[in-house]
């Protein structure tokens, strides 16, 4: 018996009908490549429209978004080969836009196709624990403070599995707001989001409280066939204790052991949330982020990059 509701689509959990529906309501559609009743590829699509302009974008809690391409054959240049045919069946069936920037799944091997279709590449980073994990390992591997700050936590908070998607919202949103960033999705798309991931067995919301039963920190985690993801959270800046995040992370990994999974720490471009995730002795994964911007776009993607270019000045 599978230990998750299986899949309704050949993908990642990001790629299914239900996930797409909540992040990207109306706003999506399956590109399909079948031969038959055979159904070789799929990519899916998000949309939005600002100012006369259509975008090709990532939706919110979303890593990566495909494509999915069925795999032919066993040698490796046949596989090779019939991804880069699929893709480039793939990209000639993308909808017109003016500006696209997607992440693509690390089991695309190549991204050339993308290249020789006019787009442009750069790479992204996570950091993952690739299965089996194991925990005497992880132990080891935690850099000395954060060892030090768990052992402190494990002594002074629990772990509670008992906490509302209000709660663990709140936490988040107050994070974002403490760092002056802005939270790009509302608290009723993430309630969705969580009511549903949970109905289909692939959702943890995992609760930090301190001595006083006040809940300080929670995190939300996603299963997917093989990979748990970090997928969100936050924590109360003024009642926080020393490991209380890292306490609610290790219960993360335990539960992607519990389902034999890889674990996903999601990435970060600011320099101490990475330092945060690499304590952990997990490694950098790589995967890929395409563009592309249509003629008309192109001047005012010159004019952002511009701004961006003198707001780091």
């Amino acid at each position: 018996m599978s230990k998750f509701v299986p899949h309704s689509l050949p993908g990642t959990i990001f790629m299914q009908p239900w996930w797409l529906d909540i992040v990207a309501k109306n706003r999506w559609h399956d590109i399909e490549i079948k031969k038959g009743f055979d159904l070789k590829a799929r990519w899916p699509i998000v949309l939005r429209k600002k100012y006369g302009f259509t975008y090709i974008e990532m939706p919110v809690l979303t890593q990566k978004l495909g494509p999915w391409i069925k795999k032919e054959g066993n040698k490796q240049e046949t596989i090779h080969s019939n991804e880069r045919s699929m893709l480039l069946e793939l990209i000639s069936n993308l909808p017109k836009f003016d500006r696209l920037s997607y992440n693509i799944d690390e089991s695309i091997v190549s991204y050339l196709p993308f290249i020789w279709s006019g787009f442009k590449q750069k790479s992204v980073t996570s950091y993952r624990l690739d299965k089996p994990i194991n925990p005497d390992k992880v132990w080891e591997n935690l850099k000395s403070s954060v060892r030090r700050d768990l052992r402190r936590a494990q002594e002074t908070c629990e772990i509670t599995n008992n906490i509302t998607t209000r709660e663990l919202y709140d936490l988040i949103e107050n994070t974002f707001n403490r760092k002056k960033h802005t939270l790009r999705y509302s608290f009723e798309m993430l309630n969705e989001l969580v009511y549903k991931a949970k109905e289909e067995n692939r959702a943890s919301v995992i609760g930090v409280k301190n001595r006083n039963k006040e809940l300080i920190a929670a995190q939300l985690f996603i299963h997917d066939d093989e990979v748990t993801y970090y997928l969100a959270g936050g924590f109360d800046n003024e009642k926080v204790e020393a490991g209380a995040v890292s306490l609610g992370m290790l219960e993360g990994i335990k539960l992607a052991i519990k389902y034999d999974n890889s674990f996903d720490f999601e990435g970060s471009s600011i320099e101490g949330i990475e330092r945060f995730f690499s304590s952990f002795g997990s490694y950098p994964m790589h995967f890929h982020n395409i563009q592309k911007v249509s003629n008309r776009y192109f001047p005012i993607s010159l004019l952002k990059e511009a701004q961006k270019f003198y707001m780091a000045v």
